[in-house]
């Protein structure tokens, strides 16, 4: 597939492979009221302020993933680590998908979907 569209036609083509090699993680998990938060600060792109400053609970978990964790252009890297598995890749947040069910305890149940690559942007 050749990317963009160019007045120069294919002297400006970005070539890209739709097909082939594809690493994709999909991780399923249970949100559970946390005494201390799930999430640190790095003091550039991720702030819990507006979360008083914890993100514990079940419902604070849900909310940050649905407003902190979404793929908002191709210049959001993010990195996967499983566990102590040993596991990680850098790439790119396909699809969140939360579900929430019971009345109580109520519960969350969080799905991410990830796949595995090296994030190319172009910048003019």
């Amino acid at each position: 597939m050749a990317l963009p569209q160019a007045v120069l036609g294919d002297a400006e083509n970005v070539l890209v492979k739709a097909e082939g090699n594809t690493m994709r993680f999909v991780v399923a998990w249970i949100l559970h009221d946390q005494t201390t938060s799930v999430v640190t600060s790095d003091g550039h792109t991720i702030s819990v302020s507006k979360y008083n400053g914890s993100v514990g609970t079940a419902d604070e978990q849900a909310r940050f993933l649905t407003e902190e964790m979404q793929s908002k252009g191709v210049e959001y890297r993010y990195q996967i680590i499983i566990g102590d598995t040993a596991i990680s890749r850098y790439g790119l947040i396909e699809k969140i998908s939360l579900q929430k069910s019971g009345s109580t305890p109520i519960t969350w149940k969080a799905t991410l979907q990830f796949v595995a690559g090296d994030v190319v942007t172009i910048s003019n």
